[in-house]
């Protein structure tokens, strides 16, 4: 009877140990998962909101070059998806690294830092002109930064 009650004990406690380890790997790669979405997202949010920022800019360039005027209705939405852009651009600074790589948010500063320089003393179309490719470089950079962080091929 004592070698059944021992066996019967040993199987249990292993069973217990197999259980907790389990619950806790579960939990554990379920984290993991739910970290890497919220990276994900965030990624996916900057990069849009810097396509919004670069759309602004390179439509009106287009329209600049060839010395004409945005249709008013166009130019009040691009207006508004730049400033909404902006502003989620902002935001993801802001929380930084919490979410997104230290990388990302040393972008994100340097692309305030080159767009606040293309403004000062230069006409519209100079601005745009350099608003353009430094945007192009951002979103660039930040798809990388992306893949990165989120381990992508």
């Amino acid at each position: 009877m004592l070698p059944v009650l021992l066996n019967l004990g040993s199987s249990l406690i292993v069973a217990i140990v197999t259980a907790a380890l389990t619950v806790r790997l579960a939990l554990r790669r379920f984290y993991s998962e739910k970290w890497w979405e919220r990276k994900a997202a965030a990624y996916t949010a900057i990069i849009e909101a810097l396509h919004h920022v670069r759309e602004h800019a390179d439509t009106n360039l287009v329209f600049t070059k060839h010395d004409r005027e945005l249709p008013t209705d166009g130019a009040a939405r691009l207006e508004q998806n730049m400033q909404k852009a902006m502003a989620e651009l902002r935001k993801h600074r802001d929380v930084g690294s919490l979410v997104v790589s230290q990388d990302a948010v040393a972008a994100l500063n340097r692309l305030f830092f080159k767009l606040d320089r293309a403004t000062q003393g230069v006409t519209w179309l100079e601005h745009l002109e350099m608003k353009v490719p430094e945007l192009d470089e951002s979103l660039e950079e930040m798809r990388q930064i992306a893949r990165k962080d989120l381990s992508l091929k």
